[in-house]
C-alpha cells in the first residue's frame, strides 16, 4: 500500500497542470446556445439569445432586437465558494468539503445584455462565474480547482463580401479573477495550504474573424465557414489555462420540411493543444416548430440535449450536458449537468 500511495504522490508532482482547464469553461460563453450546441454553433444559423459564434452570421440578419439572459447551472450552491476564493477567504474547512465531494463538478452562471442588429451586434457581459473541480486519483486524491468570476465587452461587425460570400469580425476584451491550482488534501491541510486558494487576475483582448459561404440556390441550403477564436494577447499567462487560438472550420445544411426548420451542423477544431483526433468534431442539431426548439451536440465523449419554450417576449431553456473521461490512472469519471435559461427581448 505504501508503494502505492508513493507512486501516486510521484505521478501526481510530475504531472501537475498536465492537464488543461476545458477551453469551453475557461475561454468560452456562458449562454443556452454555445453550451448545448457546443462549437457545432459555428457553422449554424441557430441563435437562441446572444450574438452568433461565427460574427458573419450578423452579415444575414434582417432585424433589431435587444436581449437580456439569465443563464445558470444546477449546482448553483457553489457560488457562496466561488466569492470565499475570489475574495481569499478559503480555509482548511473548504478544502475538506471540496475532498468530500467525491466527484468531479462544474457549474457556470452569467448575466447578459445583447442587441443584434443588421451588419452589426453587441453583447455585455457584466457577472459570469465558473467553477470546475477536477478530482482523480483514488489512491491519493488530488483536485485540479478552477473557479472565479469575470466580465467582458463584445462587438461584431459584418456584411456582405461577393455572392453569398460573408466577413465578419468580432472584438471581445475580458476581465477575470480566478483560482487556479492542483493540490492534495494534506496539501491544503499542511501550514501555508491557503497558497492553493492565492487568486490570480488576467486581462484579455481578442480580435476573432469570421468567413462564411452559403449555398442559397441549393435546396438544402448548405453553408460552410471558417472562424477563428481565441486570437489575441493576454497581459499574464498561466500554466493550466490555454491561451492558444482556436480554427473552427464548420458547416451545416437545412433540409425541407413540411412542418418546421430542421438543421444540421458539424464543426472541426484545430489548435497547436488541440485535442485527440476522435475528438475534434462535433455535430449538431436544432429543430423548431412553433414556439418550440430542441438542439443537441453529441462528440466522442460528450453530449448535450436542450430545449427553448418562448412566449411573447419572454424565453426559457433547458439543457442537460453529460462528459465522460478518464484520469490518469485510467479511472472512468463523468460530469454532468442541467443548465437553465431565462431570457427577454424587446
Amino acid at each position: 500500500m505504501k508503494t502505492l500511495v508513493f507512486f501516486a504522490g510521484f505521478l501526481f508532482c510530475a504531472s501537475a497542470f498536465s492537464i488543461e482547464i476545458p477551453r469551453a469553461i475557461a475561454l468560452g460563453s456562458s449562454d443556452f446556445t454555445s453550451k448545448t450546441l457546443g462549437s457545432a454553433c459555428y457553422g449554424m444559423d441557430v441563435l437562441a439569445g446572444s450574438l452568433p459564434c461565427n460574427p458573419a452570421f450578423v452579415a444575414k440578419e434582417r432585424r433589431s432586437i435587444f436581449q437580456t439572459q439569465f443563464f445558470f447551472g444546477n449546482n448553483i450552491s457553489y457560488l457562496s465558494d466561488i466569492a470565499r476564493l475570489v475574495d481569499g477567504d478559503a480555509d482548511a474547512a473548504m478544502a475538506e468539503r471540496l475532498f468530500n465531494q467525491r466527484s468531479s463538478s462544474e457549474m457556470e452562471a452569467s448575466i447578459q445584455a445583447s442587441f443584434l442588429s443588421e451588419n452589426w451586434g453587441l453583447s455585455f457581459v457584466p457577472y459570469r462565474l465558473f467553477y470546475y473541480a477536477l478530482i482523480r486519483n483514488s489512491a491519493l486524491p488530488t483536485i485540479t480547482l478552477f473557479a472565479g468570476q469575470e466580465r467582458s465587452a463584445t462587438g461584431q461587425i459584418a456584411s456582405y463580401a461577393e455572392g453569398n460570400f460573408y466577413w465578419g469580425l468580432q472584438l471581445r476584451g475580458v476581465e477575470r479573477k480566478f483560482v487556479l491550482s492542483e493540490f492534495t488534501l494534506t496539501d491544503a491541510l499542511a501550514e501555508g495550504g491557503t497558497r492553493h486558494f492565492d487568486s490570480k487576475t488576467q486581462r484579455a483582448i481578442y480580435l476573432e474573424p469570421g468567413l462564411l459561404y452559403s449555398f442559397e440556390d441549393f435546396d438544402w441550403r448548405p453553408q460552410t465557414g471558417l472562424t477563428i477564436k481565441n486570437a489575441g494577447a493576454v497581459d499574464r499567462k498561466y500554466d493550466g489555462l490555454p491561451n492558444s487560438p482556436e480554427w473552427h472550420w464548420a458547416s451545416s445544411i437545412r433540409p425541407p420540411l413540411g412542418y418546421g426548420e430542421l438543421e444540421f451542423g458539424v464543426d472541426f477544431l484545430f489548435s497547436s493543444n488541440a485535442p485527440e483526433l476522435k475528438d475534434i468534431a462535433k455535430f449538431g442539431a436544432s429543430y423548431r416548430i412553433g414556439a418550440v426548439q430542441t438542439l443537441a451536440s453529441i462528440g466522442d465523449s460528450e453530449y448535450s440535449l436542450g430545449f427553448i419554450l418562448q412566449y411573447y417576449r419572454w424565453n426559457g431553456g433547458l439543457s442537460y450536458w453529460r462528459q465522460k473521461f478518464k484520469n490518469l490512472l485510467g479511472e472512468s469519471d463523468q460530469m454532468q449537468t442541467v443548465y437553465m435559461e431565462i431570457g427577454y427581448s424587446i
